[in-house]
């Protein structure tokens, strides 16, 4: 057996653990110079069998060096040289600069590394999801039915500002308000509630590194593979953009992720073992049982999290991935497989049947509208009149995976074009392939698509990208660590200049006149030392880390853009988030609505609302308490207040006794307008919140 290349945490010499470092920097070149060694399928668990003839060729075995490497004997050890005479990761004596100290001291100090680890998941997981209030569209009705739970209790039927909103399942909402009600007395409701996504990411993350741990077979989580598919997932755009909102899709990816994971290391311990279960040891054979059915439990709750999260779309993705490596693996036809499709079935059940059948019991109407119109009404289109969310165009997937997938959807498609294709049969290239190409092919279908509907693919995919990456040029790997070094350094400099510019006094904001066309300019920023702290600590973290990145090899590329990516958002979302809050919460569109309304509101009084969206109802009741009644007759209507939402060139007055009472809308926005209209001649003239 050849040497495990990625253990320098033994107790020993720092010269053991930079010469297992280096080991983790090319370790597909220690795979090919073992050409004559006999292909294997990287096990769970690290135990390692040959992939019998009728799971994989001859030919296909051959061209998998890079994803899953071949074991040589193990050779002699030398005896081990000084750390000084180490090699760094890998390189030649005279390319070893005095700066790869940096990533060698890492790299031999493992709580180090891991307080770097932490530091740089804190980094992508909090900036963005702590710090403003719900934010238009998902967040704000998200954040209604966390709040309806809160108050009433009510975990079954979805609602949102007093309506029942039966478009998703509620598996995010009720993690959401178990956080909240944990940690509302610590932080605002809305933040501790947003902490869902930050759990649903960093399990997303979790089962991410497993599953590229278990392709590559490395016996350390700081595996720079590992660390490599962990960027490139972390740093495509959608990730970015999204994993901070509270909103369902965000469970949806880390079920996926869960899934995806059970099912991966099913298939790889089924090829592993087969043909040699007869002759496994009791302890083999106890490790080759624990490993089925945590594959089997993981690949049940995954999809069961997927079902609770967004209903039937994913499942039935998973459902096609299982059936093709049935068809596509004999090994995988076994009893010990059905077996494990039983376990996986039995975890499965608690998710499929309790919730439906409960809301079934509640309301057969509304389980109707949740099944049939938001699940099969919205691919097949007869809902979308209602329902929205049309698709744009024919080719809003492939633009979609092509820009914010980058760069883990674009290099999965380099994989596969530089040659990955020819080992279609390995679970490495079968599983994520057909597992994000039977969901993108649905999503192209569908007659209702968002490009935030890719993100359970982007984990599975990192995977398949990870082997596109070491496939890539090395020239082409310093092409992109520069790349990212340049746009993500304009970002920074720019986030700090346009946070000193928006902290001095508003006749200094003229520059800024491009912004001011989403961003009220008539604002003076606020300087928080404690989010000011935050950017300045990840600023000179990313400064701290880009010298080391030449040292990884080939990975240096996606780790910059990754680091990069990082420090781009949690600045704009340090420095410059009072500012996008204040334009885009309705804090103070309600708050002064609320401060209008005490001196007229009288005990019984209610509102009733035309054209009031999803967004704007509950954050109506959040700020104000009042929770309206939706009605599309305004004359119809026993109440004494009437709230309007409209546009600014559609602002027609309502039908009836109704006079003006106020106005508002959020800062900067030059497009919606609320207006409420009060019944009774004695009300105060109308008050107004911004234009």
């Amino acid at each position: 057996m050849q040497e495990k290349s990625s253990t320098p945490w033994r107790k020993g010499s720092a010269a053991t653990a930079v010469s297992a470092t280096a080991g983790l920097v090319d370790h597909a070149q220690q795979a090919r110079s073992a050409g004559a060694a006999q292909s294997t399928v990287s096990g769970v668990n690290g135990v390692n069998g040959p992939i019998s003839p009728n799971n994989v060729s001859a030919a296909d075995a051959q061209t998998s060096t890079a994803a899953a490497p071949t074991r040589p004997a193990k050779p002699a050890r030398p005896p081990a040289p000084s750390a000084d005479d180490q090699p760094a990761l890998g390189l030649p004596a005279a390319d070893r600069p005095s700066g790869g100290a940096r990533w060698r001291a890492l790299s031999t100090v493992r709580p180090l590394m891991w307080l770097v680890a932490l530091a740089v998941l804190c980094a992508w997981l909090l900036p963005g999801t702590l710090g403003h209030d719900p934010w238009k569209q998902d967040e704000t009705y998200t954040f209604g039915i966390v709040q309806h739970m809160l108050d009433t209790g009510d975990l079954v039927v979805p609602t949102n500002a007093g309506q029942p909103f039966v478009e998703k399942p509620p598996v995010y909402d009720w993690v959401a308000a178990g956080l909240a009600w944990m940690f509302g007395r610590y932080l605002p409701l809305h933040d501790a509630a947003r902490l869902a996504s930050a759990l649903f990411a960093g399990l997303t993350v979790y089962y991410t590194a497993r599953a590229a741990r278990r392709a590559v077979d490395a016996s350390s989580w700081f595996d720079l593979r590992v660390l490599g598919t962990l960027a490139l997932f972390g740093g495509t755009l959608v990730v970015v953009k999204h994993i901070h909102d509270m909103m369902t899709d965000v469970a949806l990816m880390a079920g996926a992720a869960i899934g995806f994971c059970g099912l991966f290391e099913l298939v790889l311990v089924h090829l592993r073992d087969d043909g040699a279960r007869g002759g496994l040891s009791g302890e083999a054979a106890r490790a080759r049982r624990h490993a089925i059915v945590s594959g089997a439990a993981m690949f049940g709750s995954g999809v069961g999290v997927a079902f609770l999260a967004k209903g039937l779309f994913v499942p039935l993705v998973f459902g096609a991935t299982t059936c093709a490596a049935l068809a596509l693996h004999p090994a995988c036809r076994s009893r010990s497989f059905a077996a494990a499709l039983g376990i996986a079935a039995l975890v499965l059940a608690p998710f499929a049947l309790i919730w439906p059948i409960c809301f079934y019991l509640r309301s057969e109407a509304l389980f109707r509208v949740w099944l049939w119109d938001n699940n099969i009404g919205r691919f097949f289109g007869f809902s979308v009149a209602q329902l929205g969310s049309e698709s744009e165009s024919r080719l809003f997937v492939l633009r979609t995976v092509l820009s914010v997938g980058f760069p883990a959807v674009p290099l999965a498609l380099a994989a596969l074009a530089g040659g990955a294709w020819r080992r279609w049969r390995d679970p490495r290239v079968m599983l994520p392939t057909i597992f994000a190409g039977v969901g993108f092919a649905v999503l192209q279908t569908s007659a209702t698509i968002r490009e935030l509907y890719i993100l359970p693919f982007i984990a599975p995919l990192a995977l398949l990208a990870m082997q596109g990456v070491e496939r890539l040029p090395r020239r082409l790997h310093t092409v992109w660590d520069m790349t990212s070094r340049v746009l993500f350094g304009s970002t920074v400099a720019l986030a700090w200049i346009v946070w000193s510019i928006m902290s001095s006094p508003v006749s200094a904001h003229a520059s800024l006149h491009r912004l001011g066309r989403w961003l009220p300019l008539d604002w003076v920023l606020p300087v928080k030392p404690g989010l000011l702290a935050a950017a300045l600590l990840m600023t000179l973290g990313w400064l701290w880390l880009l010298p080391v990145f030449k040292y990884t090899g080939k990975w240096r590329g996606a780790l910059s853009w990754c680091a990069g990516a990082i420090v781009a958002w949690g600045l704009v979302s340090t420095l410059l988030l009072p500012w996008l809050d204040y334009a885009k919460s309705y804090r103070s569109v309600f708050e002064n609505l609320g401060a209008a309304l005490n001196r007229e509101w009288n005990d019984g009084d209610c509102m009733a609302s035309v054209g009031l969206g999803e967004s704007e109802a509950p954050m109506l009741y959040y700020y104000t308490g009042i929770e309206h009644q939706p009605g599309a007759n305004e004359r119809a209507t026993a109440c004494t207040w009437l709230i309007v939402e409209s546009r600014r060139t559609n602002a027609s007055l309502p039908a009836g006794d109704w006079r003006l009472f106020w106005t508002g809308a959020r800062p900067g926005d030059n497009d919606e307008l609320l207006r409420v209209f009060v019944r009774t001649p004695t009300a105060a003239p109308a008050a107004a919140d911004g234009p």
